[in-house]
């Protein structure tokens, strides 16, 4: 007598779980690794003006819009703001407390305590926004309370 085998019930093919799509993450673009280095130099250059070259950080044609609303275009424009700046207070300690780089922006959230000429030390917290094109700030704005800075009443 042939030895029987028990007959398999056909049974509906098992389905493998679909595979959830892996969770992606944005590659990194060289363009941000390289707004990241521009945002490290125009910090260090920020707190050791001694290193701040204007040619190697903005564009030629680049302007500059303080929070009282006066804009400054171009090289001249930036250096002759900035001997404003020297003329106005006699010592600056500036902190970048957070550093953003978007697609084509660097934002920087700084605190900073200005020591004026009259003697008062003020804080000012600052905001900047640098627009960049071709590696360099073409345009940046600066929000802050300017009051901060009037002689007092």
């Amino acid at each position: 007598m042939a030895s029987r085998r028990p007959k398999r019930r056909k049974t509906a093919a098992r389905r493998k779980p679909a595979r959830k799509p892996a969770a992606r993450r944005p590659a990194k673009r060289a363009a941000s690794s390289s707004l990241d280095a521009l945002a490290r130099k125009f910090v260090r250059a920020t707190n050791r003006p001694e290193t701040f070259v204007i040619a190697e950080l903005y564009t030629p044609d680049c302007v500059s819009i303080e929070a009282a609303g006066n804009a400054h275009r171009g090289h001249a424009g930036i250096e002759a703001k900035g001997k404003q700046w020297e003329a106005m207070q006699k010592g600056t300690k500036w902190k970048a407390r957070n550093v953003f780089t978007g697609k084509n922006v660097i934002c920087i959230e700084w605190d900073a305590e200005v020591t004026l000429h009259d003697g008062r030390v003020v804080k000012m917290p600052e905001v900047a926004v640098h627009e960049i094109r071709g590696g360099k700030i073409a345009r940046e704005r600066y929000y802050y309370n300017p009051l901060v800075l009037a002689p007092p009443a």
